[in-house]
C-alpha cells in the first residue's frame, strides 16, 4: 500500500518524518538499503515495513506492507500482505498523526 505524504513540515528530514510515527531505520545487510519498522510485540514479527522514495514536490511516498511472520523463501508461500483492514488500520493511525 502507497502512502503520500508532504515532507515539508518536517524539514525534508525522513528521519524525523518516521520517527514521528513510530518507525525506526532498519538496514537489509543482503542489499545495503535502509527501510523502517515498526513492530507490535516485542520480537522481531509481526512488524510494519515501509520503503522510502521521493515523488514529485518534495512528497514522500511510503510503500507499506506488513510482515506477518519471518520469510520462509518457499516458492508459493508468502508472509506479507500489502493490503487489507490491518493495513487500512495503520494508514488511518499515520494520517492521524500527521495531520
Amino acid at each position: 500500500m502507497q502512502i503520500k505524504i508532504n515532507s515539508q513540515k518536517f524539514g525534508n528530514n525522513i528521519k524525523v518524518l518516521m520517527r514521528k510515527i513510530g518507525y525506526l531505520p532498519l538496514r537489509d545487510p543482503r542489499t545495503g538499503q535502509t527501510g523502517y519498522v515498526r513492530r507490535l510485540r516485542r520480537g522481531f514479527y509481526p512488524r510494519f515495513h515501509a520503503h522510502i522514495s521521493l515523488g514529485q514536490n518534495k512528497n514522500v511516498l511510503l510503500d507499506l506492507h506488513y510482515d506477518t511472520a519471518k520469510p520462509m523463501h518457499i516458492p508459493g508461500t508468502t508472509r506479507v500482505e500489502k493490503d487489507g483492514e490491518v493495513l487500512e488500520e495503520e494508514v488511518r493511525r499515520i494520517m492521524a498523526i500527521l495531520g
